[in-house]
């Protein structure tokens, strides 16, 4: 297996997707917003940035009404902001009809790289 990462693909608008920089200062602004990890289950315990609700890609479309109640339970004005471990997945649940949701670029790779080098990359 080699170590070359997976292509980044770039299906999304630019106004659908924001750096890890820009969503660490939403955070840091206290903005409403729910996280979702699009990631496998089993990706999940080994890093994540929490709060975030973890439901897999291939589980997005039966897990609407979860993701409906969680983003209704952040407010009214509240972002759907999505992400994966290389932004591309986050990307493809996007495209999936979330018109007001945004990818993270560069996913949780990004993360570790741009915000936090403590951060346990795989």
């Amino acid at each position: 297996m080699s170590d070359k990462a997976a292509p980044s693909v770039n299906i999304l608008p630019e106004s659908a997707r924001i750096t890890c920089r820009d969503y660490k200062k939403l955070v840091d602004n206290g903005e409403p917003h729910l996280l979702l990890d699009v990631r496998p289950a089993h990706h999940f315990p080994i890093a994540s940035i929490s709060p975030s609700l973890n439901i897999p890609l291939f589980m997005l479309e039966e897990k609407l009404p979860t993701l409906e109640t969680s983003l209704k339970e952040t407010g009214e004005a509240s972002t759907l902001v999505v992400l994966c471990r290389r932004g591309n997945d986050s990307q493809r649940a996007v495209k999936k009809g979330f018109a007001s949701a945004k990818d993270i670029i560069g996913g949780l790779q990004a993360w570790g790289r741009d915000v936090d080098p403590d951060f346990p990359v795989y």
